[in-house]
């Protein structure tokens, strides 16, 4: 079964809490990343390369529409439509002024 990236996290923590939200839809995942526990190098927190959250490749389209709302989703041949950017208010602006 081919796993594949769905969204990167600054720590395996991360990766697993999100990951977890899959199981009650029977999705597996795995997380993939090159530190030394969940909590990142001495516990300290974040990664310097982050956690991958994979699935499998023939589910990664469910999953990352499942999880919208939670991550920003690599953007790949999965996900090939990109989501408009929150729009921002200056209250200070040059046309406010």
């Amino acid at each position: 079964m081919e796993f594949i990236e769905i969204a990167r996290f600054s720590s395996r923590l991360e990766a697993e809490t999100i990951g977890h939200a899959l199981d009650s839809y029977e999705i597996p995942f795995l997380v993939q990343s090159h530190d030394v526990g969940m909590f990142g190098p001495g516990h300290t927190g974040p990664t310097p390369s982050g956690a991958g959250l994979c699935v499998p490749a023939n589910r990664a389209e469910e999953a990352s529409e499942l999880l919208h709302c939670a991550i920003n989703p690599v953007e790949d041949e999965v996900n090939t439509e990109r989501r408009p950017e929150p729009e921002t208010n200056h209250p200070n602006s040059e046309e406010d002024r």
